[in-house]
């Protein structure tokens, strides 16, 4: 499986995370949570332009069918409908805990993660419309990308601390999790598992912080390809383009010596910061709509 990586975006972000990529406008959209901005990349121009921009570190957000979108930052959970923005939840936090990253089942429920800086401890929610939230996972040690297989039935969590996987078995009429089993384990040397998605062949790819690389999954959790990215940070994956075979990748340069060029000048390193893009023989799927209006 080849792959040519281009660069799409060559500003920086202090942290890229959250592809989504809408397939009603053919869009790919990111948020850099610490500048407190969501992006927005259009292939037919190839330009990229600042999509919303204002007070809230926004760690992960869903559309909506109407246009708007949901999103989870550290105060709480947000609509955000033609510039304005409505809270439709405030979630107590800890102090320094913030939603990392988040993903939308197909009954329209949000599965949100937070963690904590420093540290990582958080925690995992399930957000549904005209419900309080519920924790479904305490205790993680950084919650990081999530998906579902194919069928439905399996929920994959990441909790990048550990450098885990975890799958838990998914019930689709209540949201539940439950019998959770290890379905990846990371080595210090592979780098932390980052954000995910899943493809049409129910493999996984995911993005491996500190590592640079994108690694393509098994459904029994084996490596089974590499993509090797020129960024240190790779944070998370999306395929999108007309026929959900581009899979973006968005990098980071937190930690680094120069937030404004990505590098880490003390070891000579280019972190990240940029937006990548390959064109795989592989297709993804749509993510499903977040049902809060």
């Amino acid at each position: 499986m080849d792959c040519k990586i281009e660069c799409i975006f060559e500003g920086i972000c202090h942290l890229a995370e959250g592809p989504l990529w809408d397939a009603g406008q053919q869009k790919l959209y990111w948020t850099d949570v610490f500048n407190k901005r969501i992006w927005q990349f259009s292939p037919s121009t190839g330009k990229n332009s600042i999509f919303w921009e204002g007070d809230l570190m926004v760690g992960g957000f869903a559309f909506t069918r109407d246009g708007a979108m949901v999103l989870c930052d550290e105060d709480g959970v947000y609509i955000l409908k033609d510039g304005g923005l409505k809270q439709i939840y405030d979630i107590p936090a800890l102090p320094g805990e913030m939603f990392n990253d988040i993903t939308t089942d197909p009954k329209g429920r949000i599965f949100a993660g937070t963690v904590r800086r420093p540290g990582g401890e958080g925690c995992l929610y399930r957000l549904e419309r005209g419900k309080p939230p519920v924790k479904v996972i305490e205790d993680t040690l950084f919650s990081n990308g999530m998906t579902f297989s194919l069928d439905c039935k399996t929920f994959f969590h990441t909790n990048s601390g550990r450098r885990q996987v975890t799958a838990y078995d998914y019930d689709i009429r209540t949201g539940d999790i439950s019998n959770p089993r290890i379905f990846f384990q990371g080595t210090e040397e592979q780098g932390f598992p980052d954000g995910l998605t899943l493809d049409s062949e129910d493999h996984i790819w995911q993005a491996f912080w500190g590592a640079g690389l994108v690694r393509r999954l098994s459904p029994s959790g084996k490596i089974v390809y590499e993509i090797q990215i020129p960024a240190r940070q790779p944070s998370s994956v999306m395929f999108g383009g007309e026929k959900l075979n581009h899979l973006y990748i968005t990098t980071a340069c937190e930690g680094g010596t120069d937030l404004n060029t990505g590098m880490d000048e003390k070891k000579g390193i280019f972190l990240g910061g940029k937006v990548y893009r390959c064109i795989m023989n592989v297709h993804g799927r749509e993510e499903w709509f977040a049902d809060f209006r």
